[in-house]
C-alpha cells in the first residue's frame, strides 16, 4: 500500500495524464487540487486522498470527443476498467478504475464547456488518524 504522498502524487499524476488528450489550445483554465483537508477512510482499512481537476475547454473545442477519446484510450490500458456513465446532472461521465484501487470520474459539462474529474486514490495506511485542518 502506498503512503499519504505517492498516494497523493499518482493520483495527481494520473489526473494529467488522463487530459493529456486536450490539446494545449483547446485548454482556456485548469485547476488542480493540491492538497485535501480530509481524508477518507476505506472499507478495507486505512484512508484515500481524494482531488479533482477541472479543465475549461476553449469555446471550438469539443468536450464530448476528447471524453470519447479518453474512455478509448484508458480501455486499451492494462489493469484499468473504463465504464459509461450518465452524471447525477444528466451529462456524459467515465468512470475510471484502476486494479491497484484509483478512481477517477470524468464528467464533461456542455454548459461550461469543461471536463471536471473527481478522483480518489488507492488505499493507504498512515500512523494516527487525520487531524482536522491539516492540509494532506
Amino acid at each position: 500500500m502506498a503512503g499519504i504522498f505517492t498516494a497523493a502524487d499518482a493520483t495527481r499524476s494520473q489526473q494529467h495524464e488522463l487530459m493529456s488528450v486536450v490539446p494545449p489550445s483547446d485548454v482556456s483554465t485548469t485547476k488542480q487540487t493540491e492538497s485535501s483537508r480530509a481524508l477518507f477512510e476505506c472499507e478495507t482499512g486505512g484512508y484515500y486522498w481524494p482531488g479533482t481537476m477541472d479543465v475549461v475547454l476553449s469555446g471550438d473545442a469539443d468536450g464530448a470527443a476528447l471524453l470519447k477519446q479518453i474512455k478509448t484510450d484508458w480501455s486499451a490500458k492494462s489493469g484499468w476498467s473504463v465504464k459509461d456513465k450518465t452524471s447525477v446532472n444528466g451529462d456524459p461521465e467515465l468512470v475510471i478504475v484502476s486494479g491497484e484501487g484509483y478512481l477517477h470520474s470524468i464528467e464533461f459539462n456542455p454548459e461550461r464547456n469543461a471536463l471536471n474529474v473527481l478522483s480518489s486514490s488507492a488505499c493507504f495506511q498512515m500512523a494516527g488518524t487525520p487531524e482536522p485542518g491539516v492540509d494532506y
